[in-house]
């Protein structure tokens, strides 16, 4: 009896010692610190990765005699969503150590985590030297200029650079101790500061491309954001972004689009100055929008003969656009002479203006305004547009429109702001400059020549960037010089 008992104690006992050590492993695996592991570069979604036990469906698999609970490498690139054309993957360790294999060539490469080597990339087809371990980053690099985010550098004349997020942290950055704040408390009659500093992977643009002394930069983010800025700030590489930042100014910018080196002086926002001058000189004004029409379509259009009236107006000034590159985000900017992060228009679907435009100018001034527009209504304005429908069913309003702009011409009013679609709606199907898009150019430039002569006042003729050819190969309108820039006239 006395031995069953004391049998009995020392299983409790064994038992007892089992349960606690078990308890106290899962107590310090709760507690273990498991560093992140990151998929950045050219994805459309950055994962940040540091449960083991989140990371979808593991597989069982040996490498080098040991046996490891692994995930598939093109699984969590699935959920990151590469761009279509990835080329390379970087695997960057915590010491910086870096490997790099092929894209295409994962079908057996497995991320795994254990507590001796932390994340471990594990290639069992490729070499020995891309196995690495404490790997911190996969950076994902696309070929070319990427189909999704580009970071673009252009001047009024030409595209300088295309690079994407992931080419860009493959490059030489300098790791800048950003300075973020500092505190200061007072203990014993003494004050004690401290400061706070983030590390950022930066470059310049004068990294990309040669600038000369004294050059300006235009920097618009994809939020209808737009800074003029010198070339002592720094871009920084963020995860799948780009973003601006001025360690003096404390200027900064998110998820910038690109950067037009030297911009003209002119922008389509001189419409609602150029406008409010001339109203309040008395003048009568008319002012003209071409949907579509951009700089270089303009100068190939007149170089070609198709657009005589416009030729003989004399050399049109080449204005900034602005970006996003949607027909409403530039009508506003150009109305309100706001950006569109101030007057609120960034996409296709805001209607509303949060700042005041130049129809509100005309109604301080008891002027007569009138709005036509060869397209339903778009924007929320102070003078309601007049919607003119395509009655004949050709196609496009805009011989509607003309007749409609001569019948009111012939009632008299202070402001008339008239808007031709044609030209963005033929460069959306059929291209930038392609012969349709041309005789649609032809076509409203026989309309301009007819409506400019009968009116009494000033003019202003400009284009409004529109998607032209980019949607029309199925694509974004993207930040080149091609869309970026239209022609603006000042006429009598």
């Amino acid at each position: 009896m006395l031995k069953k008992n004391w049998l009995l104690g020392v299983c409790l006992g064994l038992l007892g010692l089992a349960i606690g050590w078990t308890a106290m492993g899962a107590v310090s695996r709760a507690h273990r610190y498991i560093p992140p592991l990151k998929v950045t570069g050219d994805v459309t979604d950055v994962l940040t990765l540091q449960d083991p036990g989140r990371l979808g469906n593991m597989e069982k698999i040996t490498f080098q005699g040991a046996s490891y609970q692994a995930v598939k490498l093109a699984d969590l690139l699935a959920k990151a969503g590469p761009q279509a054309n990835a080329g390379q993957l970087y695997f960057v360790a915590l010491d910086g150590f870096t490997t790099a294999i092929k894209a295409t060539d994962i079908d057996h490469s497995y991320i795994a985590f254990t507590a001796k080597n932390g994340w471990e990339a594990i290639n069992l087809l490729h070499p020995n030297s891309s196995n690495i371990k404490s790997i911190t980053e996969i950076v994902v690099v696309s070929e070319g200029s990427g189909e999704g985010f580009t970071f673009n550098v252009l001047d009024p004349e030409t595209d300088l650079v295309k690079i994407t997020p992931g080419q860009l942290l493959t490059r030489p950055l300098t790791l800048y101790p950003y300075a973020e704040g500092k505190a200061v408390v007072q203990n014993d009659g003494k004050d004690y500061e401290n400061q706070v500093f983030t590390k950022r992977r930066v470059f310049k643009i004068s990294d990309l491309t040669p600038l000369q002394e004294g050059d300006m930069l235009l920097v618009m983010g994809e939020k209808g954001e737009y800074r003029l800025v010198d070339d002592s700030g720094y871009f920084e590489v963020k995860d799948n972004s780009i973003n601006y930042l001025h360690p003096d100014t404390r200027t900064k910018l998110q998820k910038v689009q690109g950067v037009i080196l030297r911009p003209p002086a002119a922008g389509i926002m001189d419409v609602y100055y150029d406008g409010r001058r001339y109203l309040e000189s008395g003048d009568k004004l008319l002012v003209v929008v071409l949907d579509g029409l951009t700089y270089q379509q303009c100068d190939y259009a007149m170089a070609n003969g198709y657009a005589p009236f416009l030729k003989s107006a004399g050399k049109a000034t080449q204005a900034c656009g602005v970006y996003p590159r949607e027909a409403n985000v530039g009508l506003a900017t150009l109305l309100t002479g706001k950006a569109p992060e101030e007057n609120g228009v960034v996409t296709a679907s805001d209607h509303t203006l949060q700042a005041p435009s130049i129809f509100t100018e005309a109604n301080k001034l008891n002027k007569k305004a009138v709005f036509l527009d060869a397209a339903p209504k778009q924007l929320d304005t102070e003078t309601e547009p007049v919607s003119i429908s395509d009655r004949n069913a050709d196609g496009s309003a805009d011989d509607e429109l003309f007749e409609a702009t001569g019948a009111t011409l012939e009632q008299g009013c202070d402001l008339m702001m008239v808007r031709f679609h044609a030209i963005d709606d033929t460069g959306r199907r059929y291209g930038f400059l392609a012969p349709e898009t041309m005789q649609a150019i032809s076509v409203t430039d026989r309309y301009l020549a007819g409506i400019v002569s009968r009116w009494p006042g000033k003019v202003i003729v400009t284009g409004v960037q529109g998607a032209g050819s980019a949607e029309a190969a199925g694509a974004h309108a993207s930040f080149d010089s091609e869309g970026m820039f239209v022609p603006y006239w000042r006429m009598k």
